[in-house]
């Protein structure tokens, strides 16, 4: 039996129009690993597994936060950050509430960890042995240029982090709407915010940049493995309808209720070519109880 939450967000991307099939997709919720993809019955490549409206995705251009980022200058991933953190505040009343519910408040990156657990968890890695220096544009792999222990390293990634926080998130404060705290801005949500970004956003196409992708972003993304990859059609603006500016492009990945959803996807190998829609297709065969990568 599915989690409360996962109920929640499963009727959540009904709403958005966000399609797959339940009769090829298992979402599993444990405390120990949050949500995973299991491929319930055998997916063969070409097998188109869902369908994701750009709408549904929490970009800067789709964010109730637009004109507060642009009216900046911010973009990329630091638009994308603010973008975030304003709809985290909102809570119940953000448009994405039923799917940032199932985000965790960060992700295990070394910019979000103590000193203490920097030394500790990364012992033994080759972080921990080793930082290569770039040297005329060349990156000498082989050879051992400098040994940086890596509580330095992470130390010096934390305050240009930092940097980017003072700089450009500090001077928004003073120009958020009255019904927005601004906690949700402080550097500890930033570091979250950032953690999140980089280990669960994807690029979308070239008017939304970046974004927050709902659903695929549950698929196992830390194996380094892909199973499933994106195809969209990339455009200047969600409303231009020429499609000879248009190219198909892929793309990698950098009120509940017991009522359990359901979604009519038919898993396919057709797909189109809606502008306005990313699908998620197969790229390789996985078998049935084995989990799906992006």
């Amino acid at each position: 039996m599915s989690s409360r939450r996962l109920r929640a967000f499963k009727r959540w991307m009904i709403s958005q129009g966000i399609e797959w099939s339940n009769d090829t997709l298992q979402f599993i919720d444990t405390p120990e690993e949050g949500i995973s993809v299991n491929a319930l019955w055998d997916l063969k490549e070409g097998d188109l597994i869902a369908k994701i409206p750009k709408t549904a995705c929490l970009t800067i251009k789709t964010s109730g936060a637009q004109d507060l980022i642009e009216s900046t200058g911010l973009d990329g991933y630091l638009g994308l950050s603010v973008a975030l953190m304003y709809e985290k505040s909102l809570g119940g009343d953000s448009p994405w509430a039923g799917y940032l519910q199932v985000l965790p408040d960060c992700e295990c990156l070394p910019l979000v960890w103590s000193l203490d657990e920097v030394d500790l968890l990364l012992r033994g890695t080759e972080l921990h042995k080793v930082n290569l220096k770039v040297i005329d544009g060349l990156v000498f792999g082989l050879v051992l240029l400098t040994l940086v222990a890596p509580k330095q390293i992470v130390k010096e990634d934390k305050a240009l982090i930092y940097e980017d926080w003072k700089e450009s998130i500090l001077p928004l404060l003073d120009s958020l709407p009255s019904n927005i705290d601004p906690k949700f801005f402080s550097v500890e949500q930033y570091f979250a915010a950032k953690s999140l970004i980089a280990s669960r956003s994807f690029e979308i196409d070239d008017y939304h940049g970046f974004g927050m992708v709902p659903l695929a972003d549950l698929f196992n993304h830390k194996t380094g493995a892909e199973d499933v990859h994106f195809t969209s059609t990339s455009s200047h603006s969600e409303s231009d309808d020429d499609s000879d500016n248009s190219d198909t492009v892929d793309l990698d990945a950098d009120s509940i209720g017991n009522k359990e959803p359901s979604s009519e996807l038919d898993c396919s190998s057709v797909t189109g070519d809606d502008p306005s829609v990313l699908e998620m297709i197969m790229v390789k065969d996985v078998i049935a109880g084995v989990e799906v990568c992006v």
